[in-house]
């Protein structure tokens, strides 16, 4: 019963980080300046290239006050980064 309860209780926190990192992203300029930073320190140049095209499509969404959709984008880029 232990051993279930322990499993349930680690699955749930690995759920929360995608969670937790889209509460994190914010869609203004000082979080543009970060992912672009962050997005030109990749170094997997396929993963760059379309973490670029998501940066670009998150600044229009910005620019459009489409909150949502900016960080949909944003979120993407983020994932170049990840080790797949």
């Amino acid at each position: 019963m232990f051993k279930r309860l322990l499993i349930a209780a680690i699955m749930a926190v690995s759920f929360t980080g995608g969670a937790m990192a889209q509460a994190d992203m914010t869609c203004d300029e000082a979080g543009m300046t970060k992912l672009e930073t962050d997005v030109n320190s990749i170094t997997d140049a396929t993963k760059k290239e379309a973490a670029t095209k998501e940066l670009a499509m998150a600044k229009e969404a910005m620019a459009a006050k489409d909150t949502a959709k900016c960080k949909t984008h944003m979120e993407n880029a983020m994932k170049g980064k990840d080790a797949m």
